[in-house]
């Protein structure tokens, strides 16, 4: 009786298992097929970067101002830095936000100045 009941649940586990890698196999291949590997690349590039859009939000900036250079940028994230500071009561979540968006608007600088002038 025992073994029955043994051998009906290694079947279904069989059928459970074949069913659930054929899927994802068929999800593996419309991936391959729409470029789901190139968009996942991309992602995997920006993970865990702000936007800039955000980026600028959170120190108070406008986009234009980008151009001004890294002084106004460094201005604004020293005194948001010190502002939200854990040991002066501030929060560390903040002051964390703060050093992504400066570090999100360096390289988007960064990435500005590096392009080749558009004629």
């Amino acid at each position: 009786m025992s073994a029955k009941i043994i051998a009906q649940l290694f079947i279904t586990g069989i059928q459970v298992f074949s069913k659930a890698f054929g899927m994802a196999y068929q999800q593996a291949l419309q991936n391959a097929k729409g470029g789901g590997a190139s968009a996942v690349k991309a992602a995997a590039t920006t993970r865990g970067r702000m936007s800039v859009d955000e980026a600028l939000q959170v120190l108070n900036l406008q986009r234009a101002e980008l151009n001004a250079g890294r002084e106004k940028i460094a201005g604004k994230y020293e005194r948001m830095f010190a502002a939200n500071d854990p040991a002066a009561g501030g929060s560390f979540y903040l002051q964390s936000k703060v050093y992504r968006a400066k570090e999100s608007l360096d390289l988007e600088i960064e990435a500005i100045t590096k392009a080749p002038p558009t004629k």
